[in-house]
């Protein structure tokens, strides 16, 4: 295979994908389809500007753009595999998916997955988690691509310093699947359980509307949202860019807000909770500004 059969797009849009409907140009935009698409292609290396990107749903890029490589895994990526003694899953499969997969499997302890919007590879990125689970629970391994030495090693779980919302974060990294524990269960209980986190995602989080998910982690013995509600008036809920009436800490992009509009709105919200509470917030949503 040569480099030319691989998809390159310059100067990509990136608001098509964005969750938020908003953000600048990525200077290539390269889509992934296996291991050797990595291997060959010679811009891929620790000396580029490279990131890999999942759904896109936290994530959020300036009007000028993102200057460097954005990766953008698939094909073989998107698969997943029951073995003997575990799941292998790429990172490209949808959390959505997974969750459901597990379920026709009769496979427990993914159904909180099935109301994260993002993928494997971004929950193994950041240790996605809700509802008192996370990713580090049910993982037992990272199989990732080395930038530096063009190979695909593995670090098991035991090894990775998972903390709340920072999991795999190892510098000049792909990550290309994750391997998972495989516990078998009932079917009824898993469905029924997927169905009351899907409910309580519809009752108390905005549906269908240009927003991603927390922009804030929660801090310590706190919900984020109840700290920005607490700390701001209704005057924040209108407007092109808003907070979400029906949670805090989910940003709305009503029509043309741009990345300095939201970055803006997170920044005020950010020094308003401090000067109210005390209390600092940090960032859930990654903000790329090179």
């Amino acid at each position: 295979m040569s480099q030319e059969n691989i998809s390159i797009i310059k100067n990509y849009d990136s608001s098509k994908i964005s969750w938020l409907k908003s953000g600048g140009p990525i200077s290539q935009f390269i889509k992934i389809k296996n291991l050797d698409d990595l291997k060959i292609n010679t811009q891929i290396t620790s000396n580029q500007n490279v990131i890999s990107i999942g759904n896109f749903s936290n994530l959020l890029i300036k009007d000028k753009g993102f200057d460097g490589i954005a990766i953008k895994l698939g094909g073989d990526f998107a698969k997943i595999k029951i073995e003997n003694d575990y799941i292998l899953v790429g990172s490209a499969v949808l959390d959505n998916y997974f969750s459901k997969y597990c379920y026709q499997n009769s496979i427990q302890g993914y159904e909180f997955l099935f109301t994260i919007p993002g993928t494997v590879g971004g929950n193994i990125y950041m240790n996605a988690g809700c509802y008192g689970k996370e990713i580090k629970d049910y993982l037992i391994s990272v199989i990732f691509y080395d930038m530096k030495s063009k190979e695909v090693k593995e670090e098991k779980i035991e090894n990775l310093n998972f903390t709340y919302r920072r999991g795999f974060q190892k510098k000049d990294t792909i990550i290309l699947y994750g391997k998972f524990k495989k516990i078998f269960g009932d079917k009824t209980k898993i469905k029924k359980q997927m169905e009351l986190y899907e409910q309580n995602r519809n009752d108390t989080q905005p549906q269908r509307v240009n927003c991603c998910g927390s922009i804030f982690k929660n801090p310590p013995n706190h919900n984020a949202w109840k700290l920005i509600k607490t700390s701001l008036d209704e005057s924040f809920y209108e407007g092109p860019v808003r907070l979400s009436k029906k949670h805090s800490n989910f940003f709305i992009n009503t029509g043309d807000a741009t990345f300095e509009d939201m970055k803006n709105l997170i920044n005020f919200v950010e020094k308003s909770v401090f000067s109210k509470t005390g209390i600092q917030l940090e960032k859930e949503i990654k903000i790329l500004e090179n």
